[in-house]
């Protein structure tokens, strides 16, 4: 993975807050034990792990996961990371929206590579 500058590690950490945000806000709105709830409740926590991923790895904090919810969130990343290219050519240039998406994408990159990371250590402890 390329080193990430400050900014953009920035970035990368307000795209999942934005994540986290939007789908909390969206879950509120959405009926329990519903098909959709479910599949947001699993995104919800996957961008949560994915955040604290990355905080753990570039600011020094607390990071304590069970390794099949790394594995489970790698694996939701990386599905959501599948389709983001789509959504982005489909993106004017020049728009926020594909800032926004581009940015994602970046964020979804340096998640899974740190979460491979971790899950490796919860594997070797």
């Amino acid at each position: 993975m390329k080193n990430l500058t400050a900014e953009e590690k920035r970035q990368s950490i307000e795209a999942f807050h934005s994540i986290i945000r939007k789908s909390e806000k969206a879950l509120a709105h959405l009926k329990a034990n519903a098909p959709q709830t479910k599949l947001l409740e699993k995104r919800l926590n996957a961008a949560r792990i994915g955040l604290n991923t990355l905080l753990a790895q570039w600011e020094g904090q607390e990071f304590d996961v069970d390794r099949t919810d790394l594995i489970e969130a790698k694996k939701v990343l990386e599905d959501l990371l599948t389709a983001l290219p789509s959504y982005l050519e489909k993106a004017k240039e020049g728009s926020g929206q594909r800032t926004y998406i581009s940015r994602r994408i970046e964020a979804f990159h340096a998640a899974i590579f740190y979460l491979n990371d971790w899950i490796e250590n919860v594997e070797q402890a």
